[in-house]
C-alpha cells in the first residue's frame, strides 16, 4: 500500500491544502454552471484521472495528486476551437465572466471566515505575548520593556498573541512607531517604539523574544555528535524542576548554569508523567575562535528612555572622550576611570557632533557605577578598545589605540565582519592590518579557541508558553471575522513592505516553508492547523486577485480594459502578458523556494 507509514498529519496537511484549492476551482464551476458556460471537465486533483464519470457535457474525475482541482471551460481561450455558440466562456459578457473569475476568489475568502470560526470552536494554541527575553540596545530595551512584562495592546489589537505582536512590529510603516500597552506587576503601562530593520532576517523588529515555560520542546545535535542531552536521556515533554539540587524557576537561571558548566557533569532532575527522574548530563564544550581584543568605544549606541545616563544629559551618539580631564579611548578605559575615582561629582566631557561639552556625573558608591553603565550599550567600532595578554592580538604587538582595518587584503570596516571572518577561518592563519597613528602594520595571525571563554551546551530548546484560545459560537465567530480582516490588512502591509524596503525579499516563504508549517500547525493540533489552513486561503484569495497576468485579478484586469474600450484586447497582447505574467510567478516561487532552502540549512 502506497500510503503505509505516512503519518495522519501528513494525510492532514495533504488533504487541506487540497481543500482550498479545490474550493476555490468549486467557485470558478458553480458560477460558469449558472451563467451558461459549458463545463469539459472538473477535477478533484491534478494528474492522471483515476476515476471519472462524464455526466452531461461534464467530466467529473478523481485525479491521482490530491492537492487541489481544476475546472476546463468551453472557449476559455480563443483559438480555432472556438465557435462562438452561447455556451463558450468567451461569448459570455464582460460582467459574466468577472463574475466567474471572482468567484474563486469570493470562495477562499468565505472559506477562510468558517475556518477561522471552526478554529475558535476547536481551539487554537497561541504563543503567549509574555515577554522572555529583551537584547540590549534594541528599541525594547531602550524603551524599558522587561522579562516578564505582557503585552496587552499592539497597535489597537487588544489582548494579542505573540503572532499578532511579531508581525504588527513588522509590518508597522508609522515614521512615529509602534504604540505598546505593557502588564507589569498588575500595572498598565504605555510606550511607543520605533522598530529597527534587522537585515539578517530581513523584517522589522524590536528586539523581544516570548517567554518559555521550562518544558523541553525539542533536543538537537551538535555537528556529528549526539546532543548531551539526548545521551542523559532527555526527553521532548520532560519539565525541568532542578539542577544539582537547586531549583530552576525560569530559562534564564536554567541557561546561566548550563554556560557556566562547559564539560562538567551535572543532575538534572526533570518531570516526566508525574514522576522525577535524575538524569546525569554533562554540557559539551562550545567555544568560538578569537584573536583576544576587543574594538568597545566610549560612544552611546544606544540609551534607556528611563535611565541615570539619560537624567544627566547623556544622549544616544554621544561619545565620552575624558574623565575629571584625562583622555579615555575606550569603554574599559571610562569604566576603570569612574570605578578608580572617589565618590564626588565627576566630570564627563562628551563629544556632540562636532561640539564637545561637560556633563556632571554624581558617583555615590559600586551602585551608582552600576546605575549609569547598565543605562546605555557602547558602540562596537574597530579601535582596539583592550587586548588580552597570551591571545594572538597581543602576541603580534596589537595595542590599545590601534585601529583594525583590514583582513586578508579586504578591507573591514564593521566589527561584526572583523567577528564572522575570524569566526569562519576555523583557526587558518589570516593577514590582519592596522594603523598606530601614520603607521601602517601587516602580521599573520592565527586564531584560537580558548578554554576561558567556553560555554556549556545540552542541546535543549524550551517551549514556549502558550494558550489556548476556545470559544462559544457566537465569540467564536465575532473573533474568527476579527482574525480573518487583520490577516487580510497584513498581506496588503506586506506587499507595502516589500516595496518600501522594510521587509526584505529575504522573508519571502515558497511551498516548501508553507509544507512545513502546515505540519507544525498539525502537530500541535486539529484547531491549529484548521487556523492555518484559514490564513493560507485568505492569502490565495487576495494574492488570487492582484492585478497580475495569468492570475484572476489579471483576467479581471483585461475584462475592465475591454469595458473601456469597447472591445477585446488582442490575442497577441494577452499571449504577452500572460507569459510576462507566469514568467513573474515562477520566478518568484523559485525564489521564495530557494529562501525555503537555505532556511533549511540555515544560511539565511
Amino acid at each position: 500500500m502506497p500510503f503505509i507509514g505516512i503519518s495522519t498529519n501528513v494525510i492532514l496537511v495533504i488533504a487541506g491544502i487540497g481543500l482550498l484549492i479545490f474550493v476555490h476551482e468549486l467557485g470558478h464551476f458553480l458560477v460558469a454552471k449558472k451563467i451558461g458556460v459549458r463545463v469539459l471537465a472538473f477535477s478533484m486533483g491534478f494528474g492522471p484521472a483515476i476515476i471519472r464519470k462524464k455526466i452531461g457535457e461534464t467530466d467529473y474525475r478523481l485525479s491521482l495528486f490530491p492537492l487541489g482541482g481544476y475546472v476546463k471551460l468551453a472557449g476559455e481561450q480563443k483559438d480555432e476551437t472556438c465557435t462562438g455558440d452561447e455556451g463558450e466562456f468567451s461569448s459570455k459578457t464582460p460582467g459574466q465572466r468577472a463574475a466567474v473569475l471572482v468567484a474563486g476568489v469570493t470562495c477562499n475568502t468565505l472559506l477562510a471566515f468558517i475556518a477561522f470560526i471552526i478554529a475558535f470552536r476547536i481551539g487554537v494554541p497561541f504563543v503567549t505575548s509574555e515577554i522572555g527575553q529583551v537584547i540590549p540596545g534594541w528599541p525594547a530595551w531602550e524603551a524599558g520593556i522587561q522579562p516578564g512584562d505582557k503585552i496587552t495592546k499592539v497597535d489597537r489589537i487588544s489582548n494579542p498573541d505573540f503572532e499578532d505582536v511579531f508581525v504588527s512590529i513588522a509590518l508597522n510603516n508609522s515614521p512615529e512607531g509602534i504604540k505598546v500597552e505593557l502588564e507589569r506587576d498588575g500595572k498598565l503601562q504605555y510606550v511607543n517604539i520605533l522598530p529597527r530593520f534587522d537585515p539578517n532576517l530581513g523584517i522589522q523588529r524590536i528586539g523581544i523574544a516570548p517567554a518559555t515555560s521550562l518544558e523541553v520542546g525539542k533536543i538537537f545535535s551538535f555537528g556529528d555528535s549526539d546532543a548531551p542531552a539526548q545521551k542523559a536521556g532527555v526527553k521532548v515533554g520532560d519539565t525541568i524542576i532542578a539542577v544539582d539540587g537547586t531549583s530552576i524557576t525560569s530559562e534564564n537561571e536554567f541557561r546561566a548554569i548550563e554556560r557556566s558548566n562547559p564539560g562538567n557533569e551535572l543532575v538534572l532532575t526533570v518531570l516526566r508523567n508525574d514522576r522525577k527522574f535524575d538524569l546525569n548530563i554533562t554540557p559539551s564544550v562550545d567555544n568560538r575562535w578569537m584573536i583576544g581584543l576587543s574594538c568597545t568605544t566610549a560612544k552611546i549606541d544606544s540609551l534607556k528612555n528611563d535611565c541615570l545616563a539619560r537624567s544627566i544629559g547623556l544622549k544616544k551618539g554621544d561619545e565620552i572622550v575624558k574623565v575629571n580631564g584625562q583622555t579615555v579611548t575606550g569603554y574599559s578605559e571610562l569604566v576603570n576611570s569612574i570605578t578608580s575615582l572617589p565618590d564626588g561629582s565627576i566630570d564627563l566631557e562628551i563629544k556632540r557632533g562636532r561640539n564637545t561639552q561637560l556633563i556632571a556625573f554624581n558617583k555615590s558608591g559600586e551602585e551608582t557605577i552600576q546605575e549609569f553603565l547598565t543605562g546605555f550599550t557602547p558602540h562596537y567600532g574597530l579601535t582596539v578598545d583592550t587586548t588580552v595578554e597570551g591571545l594572538p592580538s597581543a602576541e603580534i604587538g596589537i595595542k590599545p589605540g590601534d585601529k583594525i582595518i583590514s583582513l586578508n587584503g579586504k578591507e573591514t570596516l564593521k566589527w561584526e565582519e572583523l567577528l564572522e571572518s575570524i569566526a569562519k577561518s576555523n583557526g587558518k592563519p589570516v593577514e590582519i592590518a592596522w594603523i598606530r597613528g601614520n603607521e601602517r602594520m601587516v602580521e599573520q595571525i592565527t586564531p584560537v579557541k580558548s578554554e576561558e571563554s567556553a560555554q556549556g551546551r545540552m542541546g535543549i530548546r524550551l517551549k514556549e508558553k502558550k494558550i489556548t484560545r476556545k470559544y462559544g459560537l457566537l465569540v467564536s465567530c465575532i473573533v474568527g471575522t476579527q482574525k480573518a480582516i487583520i490577516n487580510i490588512k497584513r498581506i496588503y502591509l506586506t506587499l507595502q513592505g516589500f516595496v518600501s524596503q522594510k521587509l526584505s525579499t529575504k522573508a519571502l516563504g515558497g511551498p516548501v516553508l508553507i509544507a512545513q508549517a502546515s505540519y507544525e500547525s498539525a502537530k500541535s493540533g486539529i484547531g491549529k492547523l484548521v487556523y492555518f489552513l484559514a490564513i493560507i486561503s485568505i492569502n490565495l484569495a487576495v494574492l488570487n486577485i492582484l492585478p497580475v497576468p495569468v492570475l484572476d485579478g489579471g483576467h479581471l484586469l483585461f475584462i475592465g480594459i475591454e469595458k473601456l474600450k469597447g472591445s477585446p484586447v488582442s490575442e497577441k497582447t494577452l499571449a504577452i502578458a500572460n507569459y510576462i505574467g507566469l514568467g513573474l510567478i515562477l520566478s518568484l516561487v523559485i525564489y521564495a523556494t530557494k529562501n525555503d532552502i537555505m532556511r533549511i540549512f540555515q544560511v539565511l
